[in-house]
């Protein structure tokens, strides 16, 4: 029966659904838009790059405490270690303040999204720092939503799968855009990354 499958391969089946799920989008994207950027690609520094990676804590904090507390446990007891020694501690911060994600969330809104920022205007970071404003926002309604959920759902394998499928999304969108910001190249996320643009295009 379902109900006894080993855990590992639900890990395994919910993962390659959330690749597969990602390629499919990621492709659709590329096929129906092409890349049609206007920003300025060659006066990308070191400094821009290392900044833009910075603001993706807050969505990646955000997916963890949503979705990584629930399904960590039951992934391989090395792995479960590795982030207990790790990201855990900063988990538990951010779960135990959970102010500091709205005030992080105002500071880089006042600080790069307004249209009189007081910070040099920098394309790159800009686009980097709404990109994860609008990933948190995305993670936050998704946890909201998934928590919404009957508990008689989310504790059961189906409600396992969608949780461990949110997770691996949320990890790959955010772990794909850190890539991109350090190679110094804009992320090309489905939806997400078009909004972003269209939203810098309308303050230049």
């Amino acid at each position: 029966m379902a109900n006894q499958l080993p855990i590992w391969i639900i890990i395994i089946i919910s993962t390659l659904l959330s690749s597969i799920i990602g390629i499919v989008l990621y492709q659709a994207y590329i096929y129906l838009k092409k890349d049609n950027n206007n920003f300025n690609k060659t006066n990308i520094t070191i400094v821009d790059r290392a900044s833009s990676t910075l603001p993706y804590w807050l969505p990646l904090l955000e997916g963890l405490q949503n979705f990584g507390q629930q399904i960590l446990p039951d992934y391989p007891f090395s792995l479960m270690s590795i982030y207990k020694k790790t990201l855990m501690p900063i988990v538990i911060f951010y779960v135990t303040h959970p102010a500091l994600a709205f005030a992080v969330f105002f500071i880089l809104y006042y600080l790069f999204v307004r249209a009189k920022s007081p910070i040099p205007d920098r394309p790159f970071i800009r686009f980097n720092v709404l990109q994860s404003i609008l990933l948190f926002l995305i993670n936050s309604l998704l946890g909201a939503t998934f928590r919404a959920l009957p508990i008689e759902f989310r504790m059961s394998l189906y409600g396992f799968m969608l949780c461990n499928t949110l997770f691996w999304f949320v990890l790959s969108t955010i772990t794909y855009a850190v890539a991109k910001s350090i190679e110094g190249k804009y992320a090309k996320i489905p939806v997400i990354s078009q909004a972003v643009r269209i939203q810098i295009d309308n303050r230049l």
